[in-house]
């Protein structure tokens, strides 16, 4: 995976197949956690190694039923809009969600039709930055809450386990591998947002 660049009409990269199959995976998963299903995916590619097949299925991803979202990455992606009155919350949530998964599932496929039409590089266009940075942004809040960061401490404990020696068990294997693809994300929504910087000035 290269960082973003700026080109004529938005900001480009490099990313292998395989990221290219995960990146779209994770987002594809991810609308779905928000209960609506990618459609339109026939150029996605579908042949993937049973290692990335294990990587995301330790995701578990299921969607929601019900007002408040029980799983911890849907709670990241649909928080209270207050902790303090239950009760505006619930009446909030009712007013508001629907809007808000909705608006979330536009941005990801933003970025979904830019990995499925890809040959290998990928483009943010003009105008789609903002959709780009929040699908990211969203992209990261699931695998945070998969990996129990809560804090910058929670981060860095996890990238310490991470990268304190050769995993010993599958479990330490698909953590670190989580930990890779959220490493990799943040510094690639990082890379966007620099080249962006790049232009401004």
């Amino acid at each position: 995976m290269r960082a973003f660049t700026a080109v004529p009409g938005g900001y480009a990269c490099e990313l292998e197949p395989a990221e290219l199959r995960i990146v779209a995976r994770i987002v594809a998963d991810t609308c779905e956690l928000l209960g609506t299903p990618i459609e339109g995916t026939e150029g996605t590619p579908t042949h993937h190694s049973s290692s990335e097949d294990a990587v995301l299925a330790a995701l578990d991803w299921h969607p929601a039923a019900g007002e408040t979202p029980r799983d911890p990455a849907l709670a990241r992606l649909l928080p209270p809009a207050s902790h303090d009155d239950e009760e505006l919350a619930a009446e909030l949530r009712r007013l508001t969600e629907s809007s808000l998964r909705a608006t979330k599932v536009d941005q990801l496929r933003v970025v979904h039709r830019a990995l499925e039409t890809s040959s290998g590089i990928v483009v943010v266009r003009e105008g789609e930055e903002r959709a780009w940075l929040a699908a990211l942004t969203d992209l990261r809040l699931v695998l945070a809450a998969r990996l129990g960061i809560e804090t910058d401490e929670d981060a860095e404990r996890v990238y310490d386990r991470a990268g304190s020696g050769r995993p010993q068990t599958a479990v330490d294997e698909l953590d670190a591998a989580l930990t890779s693809l959220y490493a990799v994300l943040t510094w690639w929504q990082e890379s966007l947002l620099e080249a962006m910087s790049g232009r401004l000035r």
